[in-house]
């Protein structure tokens, strides 16, 4: 028995309060709406950061750089 037949035997057997029951719980269903990942990140986001986080990016690749050529200057010396 597929499915749609299990779930056709379902609402046979129900009475027409239940169905009406049913039937407004379901259309209360919602998909969810999707979310963009900046939006799901300025959710999480602490407001006082969001400026330093302008050149974060920036400032963390100068670090990395100059980490690299110290180390690369240690080894090579």
């Amino acid at each position: 028995m597929s499915t749609r037949e299990k779930a056709y035997d379902i609402f046979q057997q129900l009475t027409e309060e239940q169905l009406e029951q049913f039937v407004k719980m379901f259309e209360k269903v919602q998909k969810p709406k999707k979310r963009s990942a900046r939006g799901i990140l300025h959710e999480c986001a602490n407001p006082e950061l969001i400026p330093l986080e302008k050149t974060a990016w920036e400032q963390a690749a100068v670090e990395q750089e100059i980490k690299f050529w110290e180390e690369f200057n240690s080894e090579n010396s």
